[in-house]
């Protein structure tokens, strides 16, 4: 069955590790695929305004980006799905879940549509690492004061502590917020039923498309259950042997060498 999407993550997969992409062959990618009808779906952890400024110039009318972990989905800088936190979630979250002992070690920064928030006082580390991420991060005297409609909140955690602690999260906020290990010792909580793959699966409910026609790539546990949902998956070379076990197939190059866009065209 033919291919009419293919979604695929950036940090470890599309990006090389400086945060940049072979452009012309993009452009090269994006054109063969306009012209066989074919949609590219960017996936990210990132806010929407990053993957917007890092992807600017690029031809769009076949590109779809869901940011955020799946928080929101976006075409031609037209908003098609929004799952942010409402109101009452985050007054819940920053009255009463912030001060609860899982969050004693860890740093936030909640990552809204207008700006990110941290709290005076993060370590510069933190700092200099979110703003790859997150456009316009600000240090308030507490997340009580942010005004901004949040779609995300990152906690910072030792990477040797992600995996224990998302499940520690998990089973606290069950029912409410979901718990995403987003890698290089980042978790993402977002509204519950919000992640990379429902986002996908979205896509696809709108575009009339099934599992058989979905190609997707991924390096990290957030894209775990896409790789194992989409029939034609495919891990990173530069994967961790736990996710290469999850998709049908390991690209021939890592992400420094462009595998998923050299994947796609000897594919296709």
């Amino acid at each position: 069955m033919a291919i009419k999407l293919i979604a695929t993550d950036l940090n470890g997969t599309l990006l090389h590790g400086d945060q940049h992409y072979n452009r012309p062959l993009l452009q090269q990618v994006l054109a063969l695929l306009r012209d066989r009808d074919i949609q590219l779906v960017l996936s990210s952890g990132n806010q929407y305004e990053h993957l917007k400024q890092l992807f600017a110039g690029m031809p769009n009318d076949h590109l779809t980006m869901i940011a955020e972990n799946g928080a929101s989905i976006f075409k031609q800088d037209q908003q098609l799905f929004d799952g942010s936190l409402s109101t009452e979630q985050l007054h819940q979250f920053v009255t009463v879940d912030r001060l609860q002992p899982i969050f004693k070690h860890a740093y936030l920064i909640l990552v809204g549509a207008h700006g990110s928030y941290t709290e005076v006082g993060a370590p510069q580390a933190l700092l200099d690492a979110a703003t790859k991420f997150y456009d316009q991060l600000q240090q308030v005297p507490s997340l009580t004061q942010v005004d901004d409609t949040i779609k995300k909140i990152s906690v910072s955690t030792p990477p040797a502590k992600a995996a224990e602690l998302v499940r520690e999260l998990n089973t606290y906020f069950a029912g409410r917020l979901q718990a995403h290990d987003s890698g290089y010792g980042v978790i993402d909580l977002v509204n519950a039923g919000v992640g990379k793959l429902p986002a996908v699966q979205w896509l696809m409910q709108q575009w009339q498309i099934t599992a058989d026609e979905v190609m997707a790539f991924g390096d990290g546990d957030n894209d775990g259950p896409l790789l194992q949902f989409a029939t034609h998956s495919y891990a990173m070379l530069n994967a961790p042997e736990k996710i290469q076990a999850l998709a049908a197939n390991v690209t021939e190059l890592d992400n420094e060498h462009d595998g998923v866009l050299e994947t796609i065209q000897r594919v296709l």
